[in-house]
Order: structure tokens, then sequence, then C-alpha cells
């Protein structure tokens, strides 16, 4: 049996989780962040976490479940949607997976392998005690390293551990019938939100929170990776001043997104692509149709909507 699943991707400032939280307040479903960085406690600007009265609204699942101390794989993302989504359909609600992860997604949906398995503790502290030589020596050549950075020991180790690992067996999974949603505006249109979120989360004390997030060790810590909290590290340290933090920001914001679109484009198949000012009549057209998820839930729950 394959569940029935909803997924509104698209790029950063889009408007997905407008349109998320939308089609869930009309087609009692309930939303799984698919962001890698929305699953941190106390980090909630600076990922643009849907607030307290948006929660309230309709069910929110994959949200502050992790501590900025933590490493969290996309292993642990699916094993907990594999958890949370038969749960829902059982509710008769329907899932909706929303967020700019690309990977998480494309995993969950099992178009890539899941060899990310969970991390053994005993093994990170053995491998820990090695010099970075001895590191990129255990390591073997293959093409989904030729990115990595080989100087960085968190993600050598890791690298290592998935090499020793294998791969999560497909039929041990939860298999998913989805419907994907892209969620763009124009380039010009996308770029002046992202450059205007951007100062409203100033103004809503980013700063604050990546000085919080700094003071725990961020620059260490795989959460302290993400645009809106690096950029201020070096202006923590004297090294630059709070204009420059902003325009990076910024920048880099806008580089995301070019590069989510261009990832959703290539690497989800059957995505459909809908313009941001007439989402929700799009979406809406395919939800409701016979063969539409609404369906699907009715048929997998026996539960009329």
């Amino acid at each position: 049996m394959a569940y029935p699943l909803v997924v509104v991707a698209g790029p950063t400032a889009a408007g997905k989780s407008k349109l998320a939280l939308q089609l869930a307040q009309q087609y009692q479903g309930e939303l799984i962040s698919a962001d890698s960085m929305q699953i941190y406690r106390h980090l909630d600007i600076g990922t643009a976490k849907p607030s307290l009265a948006e929660q309230e609204l309709v069910p929110h699942h994959l949200i502050d479940v992790a501590e900025v101390q933590d490493d969290f794989s996309v292993f642990k993302f699916c094993q907990l949607v594999d958890q949370v989504v038969p749960e829902i359909i059982q509710r008769g609600h329907l899932p909706i997976v929303v967020g700019g992860t690309g990977f998480y997604v494309k995993v969950l949906l099992g178009l890539q392998p899941l060899d990310f398995g969970p991390s053994d503790p005993q093994a990170v502290a053995k491998l820990s005690k090695r010099s970075l030589p001895e590191l990129q020596a255990l390591l073997q050549e293959n093409p989904a390293t030729n990115n990595l950075d080989r100087k960085n020991r968190q993600r050598l180790i890791r690298a290592i551990q998935i090499q020793n690992g294998g791969q999560v067996n497909p039929a041990d999974r939860p298999q998913y019938d989805y419907w994907a949603f892209g969620v763009n505006r124009p380039r010009p249109e996308l770029y002046d939100r992202i450059n205007q979120r951007v100062l409203k989360m100033m103004a809503a004390g980013l700063e604050d929170e990546a000085r919080w997030l700094f003071e725990m060790g961020g620059p260490d810590l795989q959460a302290g990776k993400a645009i809106g909290y690096r950029e201020f590290f070096p202006y923590f340290e004297g090294k630059r001043d709070l204009e420059m933090v902003v325009s990076l920001i910024q920048r880099n914001s806008r580089r995301y997104a070019k590069r989510q679109l261009t990832y959703w484009r290539h690497q989800i198949p059957g995505l459909q692509w809908v313009d941001a000012q007439d989402s929700l009549k799009a979406v809406g057209t395919v939800m409701t149709a016979p063969d539409g998820p609404l369906a699907k839930v009715k048929n997998v729950s026996g539960k009329y909507h």
C-alpha cells in the first residue's frame, strides 16, 4: 500500500508555506516540515519558522525536534516522516510536506537510496580520535564524495560511516504516492521578496538569535552552517560590519533560491510548477480530482473529508 502525500516545494520566499497552510486548512491537512533548519529549537527568525499562531491553525510536524548541538541527518528525517504519515492518514487527514530542502524530499519519496544510517556513537568516538590525514585515507574514492570538504572532520566522519553502513532496504520503508507542486514567481519579484524578508528578519531580532547560536558554538555546529546565521559570525568577532552582514545574507539567500530552483526542476519527477499568485486554485483542481490525493486518503483511511 502506498500512502498519498502532497509536496509543496519551491525556492525560499516564493510563498510555499502560505500555500501549504491554505491547503491544510481547506482540505483537512497536516503539515510536515522538510526544512533542514526548522528542526532546531530556538532558531525561529532566521529559519522563517511558522509562527505559533500559524502552528495552532493546523497540526505541524518536524518543527523543533532537535537541539542546535545535534546533528540531524536525512535518515532521521525519513524515519520521523515514515512514522507520522500513517498516523495522519489514520486520522483521515492529508499529509502535506512543505519545505525547501530538496534532498530530504528526494530521499523521502524513494527517488534516491536512503544510505545515511543512524550514527553509531562508539564508531564516532573511535573515528574522532584519528587525525585528519587518517580520516582522509579511510574514505574511499567514489562519485558521491567528489565534492566533499575533506578538511571538515565532521563531514569526513559522517561519510566514512555512510561508506561502511550500506543502504536501507526500500522494502523496509513506506511507499508514497505523491503529488508535488513547485511554487514560483518571476525572478525579479522573487529576489525582491528575499531582500525584503531579510530586512524584516533583522527588524524581528535576527542578530540576537544569531548571537545566541554563536555563543552556543555556532561555527562548529551543523545548525551554524545555515544562511542567515553564518554571515554574522565574523561580525561578532569584529571582522565584518553589520551592513555587510545584511548584504551577504541577501546575496546568499538569492543564490540559494537559484540553486533550489535548479534542484527541484531536475531531481523531482512529475513536479508541477504553479504561479504563486494563482497557486491555491491551481493546486485545488488537482486535490479534488477523482483520482487526486483527497480521494486516495479516503480510500486508504476509509474516512471522508
